[in-house]
Order: structure tokens, then sequence, then C-alpha cells
């Protein structure tokens, strides 16, 4: 396996490596291989905390066993892509915890970036606020306390990227509807008056009351947001997705992406139930913790299937997270997170990536690390990401 990686194996030698790949006595060989590399490179740092580093392993070798079960030149060049990318993109110095390729049919040209004096950062806590009168407060220049009063309800900017409203304690008067916008770019909390937690990410809203009145708690999302509902049995939660359908909960903790711009929303329970109910009510099923109901955008029809959710919720937690995830919907979350508008200058159809990345990390930093696969370029002119073969 080390000559192969170095460039010195003989055919004989590379039939006999592929022959190991693909059955289960090269597992622990290149195991090993790969371990030590890693260690080299990251400074005996493992991945993903304790047991992490194995799962890692697993989602890693998947890939390398697709590139040796794959005919011809591509998957051989797959195979040394990974061997002697292993060593070098399991090193958290750079943000990377793991990334995989699988691709069909690419060139092995040079990876280049061409970067612009314009430094393109990460998104961060950027909100506006618009009030019941139609008035707004951009909150990400916004100082600490309280902001304003409605009906009710103070709202106070508790901390960066954190918004509340206090009317737990109050009656349900003088009630208005208050509206949360994150632009591209952009990221934000709100602490709703019942005390649920919405966290938004970038170019989303939610449309919420100022105090819950009523027989039910209802509020209404654009693009995506993550949810911790404060139980009240008495008062279900209801979430409106501008597609159509609505979410229907107790009290649980679930996560919704509904960006007008992808084929389908994605509901993903993490602990507790929910209702999913498509526009017009017909179909409507209950899902449990690791599940997640599909909406197709376009036929409305449910579908309910076992969900990833650590890459559902990842971009809560600070990260991209991929699992054969095609160009061209990885880089629509690119879009959205560094406020870039995204070009292509190829088919985008035939390259699958699996890794996670920091998301606070600059995007050339990323795009780079996406280069190493040697299956997709960039070319970056000002705010414009230009994809190319």
């Amino acid at each position: 396996m080390r000559r192969y990686r170095d460039d010195v194996a003989s055919s004989d030698e590379v039939a006999e490596l592929f022959r190991l790949i693909r059955g289960a006595e090269g597992r622990d060989a290149l195991k090993k291989l790969v371990a030590e590399d890693w260690k080299k490179s990251a400074g005996d740092v493992v991945a993903g905390g304790e047991g992490g580093g194995e799962r890692d392993w697993d989602k890693m070798w998947l890939g390398i066993q697709a590139a040796a079960h794959r005919p011809g030149r591509s998957g051989l060049f797959v195979m040394k892509r990974i061997l002697v990318a292993a060593g070098l993109l399991f090193c958290l110095a750079t943000g990377v915890l793991y990334w995989v390729m699988t691709a069909r049919g690419h060139k092995t040209t040079a990876p280049v970036v061409v970067r612009h004096p314009v430094m393109i950062v990460p998104g961060g806590n950027k909100a506006v606020l618009t009030l019941g009168d139609g008035s707004t407060i951009v909150l990400d220049s916004a100082k600490d306390g309280m902001l304003a009063l409605q009906g009710n309800a103070k709202v106070v900017k508790v901390d960066a990227g954190v918004l509340a409203y206090d009317a737990r304690d109050k009656a349900a008067t003088g009630v208005m509807y208050n509206t949360i916008a994150t632009p591209y770019g952009g990221q934000y909390q709100v602490v709703l008056p019942d005390g649920s937690k919405v966290w938004l990410n970038a170019a989303s809203s939610l449309r919420f009351p100022t105090a819950f009145a009523g027989k039910e708690r209802r509020v209404e999302l654009t693009g995506e947001g993550y949810f911790e509902i404060a139980p009240e049995p008495s008062k279900p939660f209801i979430v409106h997705i501008a597609a159509g359908e609505d979410v229907q909960v107790l009290g649980t903790s679930f996560n919704i992406m509904a960006y007008s711009n992808e084929e389908h929303s994605a509901t993903t329970l993490v602990t507790g139930k929910i209702r999913v109910m498509p526009e017009g009510g017909a179909g409507a099923v209950e899902i449990e913790p690791g599940r997640q109901a599909i909406v197709d955008r376009g036929t409305h029809v449910l579908r309910v299937t076992d969900a990833n959710v650590d890459q559902a919720i990842a971009w809560k937690n600070g990260l991209f997270r991929f699992h054969e995830t095609g160009i061209r919907e990885l880089m629509r979350q690119v879009e959205r997170w560094y406020n870039v508008e995204v070009v292509y200058q190829t088919n985008g159809n035939d390259q699958d990536f699996s890794g996670i990345v920091s998301r606070s990390k600059n995007i050339d930093e990323l795009l780079h690390t996406l280069e190493l696969t040697n299956t997709v370029h960039f070319r970056i002119e000002g705010r414009k990401i230009i994809v190319l073969p």
C-alpha cells in the first residue's frame, strides 16, 4: 500500500492491493497505514472524540471499497487519492475531521483556486427583526438589553446571536406578530414567549406572536430552523412551512429544512414525537426519533426514511457535514453560508462528497479541501465562485 501511495508499485503489486481491498483481509492492513499517517499529520489527535475515529474510519472505508470495485483508471485514481489524502485530511488543524470522495470520471489536473482581493469569510450572528408596526431592528449592530416592548412582551437581546421574548408571566393580551430573518451569511437564535428555542440557519425567517394565546402555539418558518419546544401538552406547537405542510409537536427537538431552492423539505426528529401534515392535511404521519419526513416540493408526496441526524443538525453545531452529497447540493449550502454566487462550468452531476468541515473556515480553505479530491476545481471572482471540471 505504501508503494502504491508513493507511485512506485508494479502492475502486479497494484493488482494484489486491489484484491486485498476487495476482501476482508485488507481492512486491518489499510487501517493501520492510514492510522499511522493520520497520527503523523494530526499530532495523535483522534477526530470525533471517543469512538469517533472508528466511525469515521468506517465511513471512509466505504468510499475506499467503492473505488476498489470501480473499473478502469478512474477507480485506481480514486483509490490513490484516498490513500494520499488519508493522512492529510484527518488533521483537525485544518478544520477537517474526515473527507471521502466518490466520483465517476474526472481529470487529474492540478487543483487551483484563483484568489481575488475580496476576502470571503464565513457567516456569523446576523439578523433583522421586524416588529408589529413594520419597523425593523438590525440585531447584529444592536446593543445588548431591552430593544422593544411588543404587546406585553419585552424584547431583549440577551447576547450576541440570541434574542429573547419575556412574556411567560403576563396575560396574553395585545398580541403582535414579529418576524426575525437571517440574511445569506447569517444565523440567529430566538427564545420564544413560552421558552421554546429556535435556531435559524442562513437565509431563513420565523414569524411568531409575541404571546401564545388560544389553544395552540403557531409559528411560520422559511429556510431552515432547529427547534427545542417547551412542553405544554394542552397547547400543541405547530410550525407552518412555506411549502404548505405543518409540523405539530407537544414537546420535542427537531430540525426543519425547507429552502425554496431545494427539491424537497425535510423534517428530522431528534427527540420526542411529531406529526407532519402535508398541504391539504391528507396523509399525515407521525415520526419517531432518528426518522425523517421528506415532502417533495413539486408533488407534495410525503415519505418517511431513516435520518442521518448528525448531518441534519450539523449546521447548528458549526459544521458542514455531507454524506454522498452532490456538488450542487453542497454548493447551495456554501452559497447561503458565505453569501456568494455560485455558477457552473461543469454539469456537476458526477461527484458525490462525504465529510465534515468547520463552518468557521474561510471559503478558500473549504474550496481547497474539496479540490484535494481532484474531482472538482474552483475559480473565485469577487464574490462569485465558479465551479470547474
